[in-house]
This record gives structure tokens, C-alpha cells and sequence, in this order.
């Protein structure tokens, strides 16, 4: 089973499930940490997740920002649990992820990651009827 989990500062976690939930519903191998929100330790919550990750599983990791503190935090448990680690996520990376019906290796996300680069753009409206769809 494919397992994931997004943590970021503040709700964009919560937030970014919301919308993989409007797209492909109720999906159970997505859990969301919210840091800074309140007093909760986040650590306890990354190592629950973590510990529910079976040896058979892949474990795919989404943090929001390279170097922040979410991901400096996360960076020792994803590789002591041999998760892949992704910053800087967006949406398309998130269905992507989810939705192949091939593992996930750290090759296949960096192939991924780089075509999904491609959906961050400035809609243009000269562009946008020959490029949309």
C-alpha cells in the first residue's frame, strides 16, 4: 500500500487534501499533519505515521518548504523509514503520485516532479485557447 503524508506550516495540508478529496474522495493512505497550529507535538504525529507504515509499503512524504522546519524534522525519520522525502509540492505531484499504478522510486518521483514543473505557468489569454487542455 502506498501511504502519504503531507505536513506543512499552518493548514496547507488540510487545505491540499480537501481539493485530492473534491478530485478522488475519501482517500485513506493520505494523512495531514498541521504544524504551528496549536500545541500539539507534530513530532508524536510524524512518528504515528511512520509507525503505521508496514515494510511492504511505500511511504512518500510532502513538506512545503525546502529548509523549513517541517522538513529539516521530517528529513531523519523519512530516511530512517525509507520513505521518499518531497518539498516544494503542488497539486499535479500530489495526483500523480497517488493515482500511479507503478512503485514509486526515488527515480520515477524525480521523473514526476519534473513534468509536473510543468503546470506552474502564467495563464496568458492570447496563449490560453491553444494551450488549455
Amino acid at each position: 500500500m502506498r501511504k502519504i503524508l503531507i505536513a506543512t506550516h499552518g493548514h496547507f495540508a488540510e487545505g491540499i487534501k480537501s481539493s485530492l478529496t473534491i478530485l478522488l474522495g475519501e482517500r485513506n493512505e493520505v494523512t495531514t499533519v498541521s504544524a504551528y497550529v496549536d500545541e500539539t507535538d507534530v513530532t508524536k504525529e510524524y512518528e504515528a505515521f511512520f509507525t503505521s507504515v508496514m515494510p511492504e509499503d511505500e511511504a512518500i512524504v510532502f513538506t512545503d518548504l525546502y529548509g523549513g522546519s517541517v522538513n529539516q524534522q521530517l528529513f531523519t525519520l523519512s530516511e530512517q523509514y525509507n520513505a521518499i522525502q518531497i518539498t516544494g509540492f503542488n497539486l499535479p505531484i500530489l495526483l500523480e503520485i497517488i493515482l500511479s499504478p507503478d512503485k514509486v522510486t526515488k527515480d520515477k518521483a524525480k521523473d514526476l516532479i519534473e513534468a509536473c514543473r510543468e503546470e506552474l505557468k502564467v495563464v496568458e489569454p492570447e496563449h490560453q485557447e491553444e494551450d488549455f487542455f
